[in-house]
């Protein structure tokens, strides 16, 4: 199941799920039930089907605790807070993740409450509260630079360079990025290493440093490509595009925006 989820074939994924719901079911293995239900539950949530994933998180948050699974809990309640935030429902989302930051704090995973307090600080920058969500950002690389979480580690530094970004501080937002750069061609992270050569494009782009911004995106754009990931290359062409008409060749934009 999680072969085929990570490979975007959700229908099977649900299937194979199913049939694991079911064994556990019948040899009343209510873990491994609710393992079963969080992970269809997340199958539905990165289809975009948030009604469904609400009901199978909210099954698999049930057995949880009534079994005191803690560490489970958590993290099913960091699921629950992020379909919220993507909904926009951010206040519901933050009580969500401020619940899931109690109960992992009481456990002895630092991955979890590094992955919390990561999650507590996008749900303040989808807000542009800036200032806040570097806090949080900041406590939570503490944990993963620790526990050497080193995939953590980047896609936090990241979103650190993009706040910084935001707060006008250019110098240190480049930084960051590069930091997290170093990690992803250190793990070998295609996607990350794409998303990133994105983020210091965008960094460039509010420099009004336009040549080194292309740059950055076009190398991003052609990682993006070669492994396939649309999403994220849609964002870079819309990029490229913007910087095309900052540089007065709106004939060439068109053409980046139309891709």
């Amino acid at each position: 199941g999680l072969i085929y989820r990570e490979l975007g074939n959700y229908p099977q994924a649900i299937i194979l799920y199913q049939q694991g719901l079911a064994i556990h079911q019948r040899l009343k293995n209510r873990a491994g039930e609710a393992a079963s239900l969080n992970n269809i539950g997340l199958t539905y949530h990165e289809r975009g089907e948030y009604a469904e994933a609400l009901t199978f998180y909210q099954q698999a948050l049930g057995i949880h605790r009534e079994i005191g699974n803690r560490e489970s809990e958590g993290r099913t309640l960091n699921n629950l807070g992020e379909l919220y935030r993507q909904l926009g429902q951010y206040s519901q989302a933050l009580v969500l993740y401020n619940q899931a930051l109690e109960v992992v704090k009481t456990t002895s995973d630092r991955g979890n409450i590094g992955n919390t307090l990561h999650n507590i600080g996008l749900l303040y920058e989808s807000q542009r509260n800036y200032p806040e969500a570097l806090n949080f950002y900041q406590q939570s690389f503490s944990i993963r630079k620790e526990i050497g979480d080193k995939a953590g580690e980047g896609i936090t530094l990241n979103n650190m360079g993009l706040v910084y970004n935001q707060l006008g501080n250019q110098s240190q937002a480049l930084e960051s990025l590069q930091q997290a750069l170093a990690i992803f061609k250190q793990l070998g992270n295609r996607v990350n290493i794409g998303n990133t050569l994105d983020s210091i494009g965008t960094v460039y782009k509010s420099l009004g440093q336009y040549s080194p911004a292309l740059e950055s995106y076009q190398q991003a754009l052609a990682i993006l490509r070669e492994i396939g990931s649309r999403e994220i290359e849609r964002v870079t062409l819309s990029n490229i595009g913007s910087v095309l008409e900052k540089q007065n060749q709106p004939e060439l934009a068109i053409v980046f925006y139309k891709q």
